[in-house]
């Protein structure tokens, strides 16, 4: 009985061990990029309650320092995607051409609605703090890109989708495999100056191999040269050293599935305030593909291999 007992647990901790989130939860995603106005683009937060995602100042040893501008995030809502956070008006007045921000999530700790920097406490994991220390950029023109989803995108032919590029200037959105520019090239869009949004890139076929056929991508925005065709005069989009570009993952598999039971949440960029749900794989399935089966099936062996031993 007790063996039972014991491999029962063990197969509940390694189901559970298959949840992505605690590994997630009360979690932002961004990215160097540029702003015209003082909007920081942030690509993805993931709240396990209600708080704010603050910007901050770096200070001169590169830690947190004074909120500069927040948005309110609601636990209902899920996972949201492609998120406008407005730095104070003071702030950007002051913001130089490459500024260190830090975008950190804090947790409304009153209740109240309200972001009190001294009361709602950064979020944590593992003893540090649950944000990101990037470069903004003060541009004429915004630059930047956002393709991470609630999960990997999946694809069942050799295509990617990037969300949202914004090129402030006529260029190509590049995908590759590394970041910088040491990655190979697997696929190039050419687009206009402006904002554009789902855009389907091709890929070369021979990044999903039999045995990875998941696969991470940086997406980057280049300046076209001026032949109107991508090539090495091209020029890297960067804010400050650090290249405007996004990592996410991509999935080919025989038939794209989706559902709509916890939806990703995209605001618009746009005056029309739509919010618009948008099909995904539930964000209560693995981040990884294949991730929480191959621990169901590790589990349910395990209890097996223990009861047959009784």
């Amino acid at each position: 009985m007790r063996r039972a007992a014991l491999a029962a647990l063990l197969a509940l901790a390694l189901v559970a061990s298959a949840a992505p989130v605690a590994g997630h939860g009360n979690h932002v995603e961004v990215d160097s990029q540029h702003s015209a106005d003082g909007t920081v683009v942030v690509e993805a937060v993931r709240p396990l309650t209600d708080g704010f995602v603050v910007l901050h100042r770096a200070t001169e040893d590169g830690e947190i320092g004074a909120p500069v501008g927040h948005e309110a995030v609601d636990f209902d809502e899920g996972f949201r995607q492609n998120v406008p956070v407005a730095m104070d008006d003071e702030a950007w007045a002051d913001w130089p051409a490459n500024g260190s921000l830090w975008v950190v999530f804090h947790a409304d700790s009153d209740g109240d609605g309200e972001f009190d920097p001294g009361v709602d406490e950064r979020a944590s994991a593992f003893g540090a703090a649950t944000g990101q220390a990037v470069t903004l950029a003060k541009r004429d023109r915004p630059a930047n890109v956002v393709a991470e989803r609630a999960e990997a995108q999946q694809t069942a032919t050799a295509t990617a989708t990037v969300d949202s590029a914004v090129l402030p200037e006529d260029g190509f959105l590049v995908l590759r495999t590394d970041s910088g520019s040491d990655g190979d090239v697997v696929g190039t869009k050419a687009l206009d100056a402006g904002a554009h949004s789902d855009v389907r890139v091709d890929v070369d076929p021979s990044v999903f191999t039999e045995n990875r056929s998941t696969v991470g991508l940086y997406a980057q925005l280049y300046a076209d040269g001026g032949d109107g065709a991508f090539s090495a005069d091209d020029r890297l989009v960067r804010a400050g050293d650090s290249p405007v570009s996004t990592y996410f993952l991509v999935w080919q598999v025989d038939e794209v599935s989706a559902t709509t039971d916890e939806p990703v949440v995209r605001t618009p960029s746009g005056d029309d305030g739509v919010v618009t749900p948008t099909e995904t794989t539930s964000e209560s399935d693995s981040s990884v593909p294949g991730y929480g089966f191959v621990h169901a099936l590790a589990a349910l062996a395990l209890a097996a291999f223990l009861l047959d031993r009784r």
